[in-house]
């Protein structure tokens, strides 16, 4: 039985779990159809109810937990996490800093937990974007390093999620989650 239509589907309902909610909408919302919509590819394949669907994306993330490497599971849980209270802050933060201490190159501590706090959280202040402030006030390093470190750690975190997606898309698909593509 086909859960989700593809695997960032399915990856990113375990990863969002905590934010799904069951309540229903206003009866009009699900009557209500934009001029010239038509059922596409966004549509959810899933014949489940909407409990059976919360359970189902729950055994989900449980499964992609189990499987995959842990700097693959640490890398979607800091990128999806919705953090919308304290002991889900704490898990987020926790995988960013699993990833961070997984970074490669010579960058210290502070810039690459830094590094990886920007890209995986979008909604921070102006002022943490600074990249001066991801540096050791003691021994200042180079702009020139700074940005070479930056974009060396942004490419290896792109390259990681890629392949942690990749991952999850074989777990998926052998598990039968995934929708056939027409």
């Amino acid at each position: 039985m086909s859960v989700y239509r593809d695997a960032e589907h399915g990856v990113v309902r375990a990863m969002t779990l905590d934010a799904i909610s069951l309540h229903k909408g206003a009866a009009w919302q699900g009557k209500y159809e934009p001029p010239g919509s038509s059922p596409g590819k966004s549509d959810n394949p899933c014949p489940l109810d909407r409990f059976d669907q919360l359970t189902q994306d729950a055994m989900t993330r449980s499964l992609l937990r189990r499987v995959l490497l842990p700097l693959h599971w640490n890398l979607l849980e800091a990128f999806y996490k919705v953090d919308n209270s304290k002991s889900l802050q704490q898990e987020r933060a926790l995988a960013i800093q699993y990833v961070a201490r997984a970074a490669p190159g010579k960058a210290h501590w502070l810039f690459r937990q830094k590094c990886v706090t920007a890209w995986a959280v979008t909604n921070l202040p102006d002022g943490f974007m600074v990249l001066h402030t991801w540096d050791n006030l003691d021994s200042p390093t180079p702009e020139k390093t700074l940005y070479r470190w930056r974009s060396d750690i942004r490419r290896w975190l792109k390259h990681e999620l890629d392949r942690a997606f990749a991952s999850a898309a074989v777990v998926l698909s052998e598990a039968g989650l995934i929708a056939e593509s027409t």
